[in-house]
Formats: structure tokens, sequence, C-alpha cells
């Protein structure tokens, strides 16, 4: 596994900042970036950002963020992962799994789905200090496993915004960080369905890991999802869940 690289190429999103993983360009974007990001120079084993690339797998992962929206949850998105049987990997914040108590049983009653954490109100976890993001993971974790009955093992920090002092916090209450290489764009409405899944489908490598929305900012996501489910088995790999493509 390697670390996730991390530049500051933002995309219109109120969710997440999406970090475009681009090769060659570090000397020219390093000089701007937070001293406290992990950048993909610097050793953490403690972050995840893909799998093996000789692998043949790639994870579909879905983060539900809290919004100011009464309706919080994009129905469609998961109807077509259902009948498409492809597993994948959903990131919850707490709130919004206080908010959906009966959609969030019915996902983990799913065998196909795994549940993990995305802190609780979604905050910029480094502007926080080390109570506050132990009680966000803590508080997270409690109201998935009383809902679910199930306790995660994966942490997706809001806004994909991680340090090494982040990390440490979250290995130390037994989680591990999960980041991801290609970021789908899904929440900027300027990007159609026909272009989210051409480029994602162009872009994705073996080990990737694909970060969607299913609270709703995903603008396209269940318009492009079924090409590219269909695009990405025509070349050959098999949709898991984050736990099972860390398996390998």
């Amino acid at each position: 596994m390697t670390l996730l690289g991390i530049f500051p190429l933002r995309l219109k999103d109120s969710c997440i900042t999406q970090r475009i993983l681009i090769g060659g360009i570090l000397a020219l974007v390093f000089p701007v970036l937070s001293p406290k990001l992990v950048v993909a120079d610097q050793k953490n084993d403690l972050v995840i950002g893909h799998g093996r690339r000789d692998s043949h797998k790639i994870a579909l992962t879905f983060d539900a963020c809290p919004t100011s929206r009464p309706d919080e949850y994009d129905k469609k998105v998961i109807e077509i992962l259902i009948k498409e049987k492809v597993p994948a990997t959903l990131f919850m914040s707490g709130r919004w799994v206080e908010k959906n108590i009966e959609t969030v049983k019915f996902l983990a009653s799913q065998p196909q789905f795994e549940i993990a954490n995305h802190g609780f109100w979604h905050p910029h976890m480094l502007e926080k200090d080390d109570g506050r993001i132990e009680r966000e993971l803590k508080r997270t974790q409690a109201i998935i496993k009383k809902t679910t009955g199930k306790e995660p093992r994966y942490f997706r920090p809001p806004y994909g915004e991680i340090d090494d002092r982040v990390c440490r916090l979250v290995h130390g209450q037994g989680l591990t960080t999960i980041q991801y290489d290609l970021p789908s764009g899904d929440p900027d409405a300027n990007l159609s369905a026909a272009r989210i899944a051409r480029t994602v489908i162009r872009d994705a490598k073996g080990g990737s890991i694909i970060v969607f929305h299913m609270n709703g900012n995903g603008v396209h996501t269940a318009e492009a999802l079924p090409e590219i489910i269909s695009g990405l088995r025509k070349k050959g790999y098999t949709l898991v869940t984050v736990g099972e493509l860390l398996r390998e």
C-alpha cells in the first residue's frame, strides 16, 4: 500500500476537498502546500490512498456528509449498486447517521456494503485539538455501532485533510485512514454524467479507491454510475469494498 499524494487542486465540492494525484507536477505545486498536509514524498504507513497496482480490483467508495438539506440521501445511487451487485464502502458522518437512522439500518443489512467512519460533524480536523478529534471519532463509532451492530474499521477525513497528528489520533482509536487516488468530481454541477463516467473509466487503475457521494452532493452520480460500473468491468476490473481491496 502507498500513501496518497495530496495536492491543492480543488473541485467545486461543499463536502470534500477532492485533491487530484498528478505525478510530475510536485515541484510546481509543493510551495503552496500547507506544511501540515501529508504529501506524496512523505512516509506514513497509517494513510492508504490505493491498493496494489498489480491488482485487478477497484474499490468504489461513497461519502455521506451532513448537509443543510432535509433530504440527505440519494436513494438512486444505492438502488443501482444493489441492482448491479456492486460492493461498496460507505463513509458516514455521525450526524448523517443520526438523521438517517432507518436508512443506515437498511444499508448495514446489505452484505455488499461496508460501513465506515467519516467524522461526526464533518469539521476541518487540522483546525481542531486532539480532544475534539477523538470525540469526533468516538461519537461516530458509537452511533454507527448502536445503529448497525457493526463497528467501523476505516476512517476518511472530512475534506480529505490529514496530517501526521491526525493520523496518529485516528490510529490510536483502532481505525485505518482511507483516502483515495481518484476523485470522481461528482459534486461539480458543471460536470455532466458522461464526462464523469469517461474520466473515471479512463483514469482508474488497479487498486484504485474512487470517491463519490451518496448524500445528494453528487449531482450526476446516479446517472453516471451504470456506465462507470459497466466500463470498469469491461476493462477487467472487479469492484470490491475497501476491506476486500486491502486484504490483498
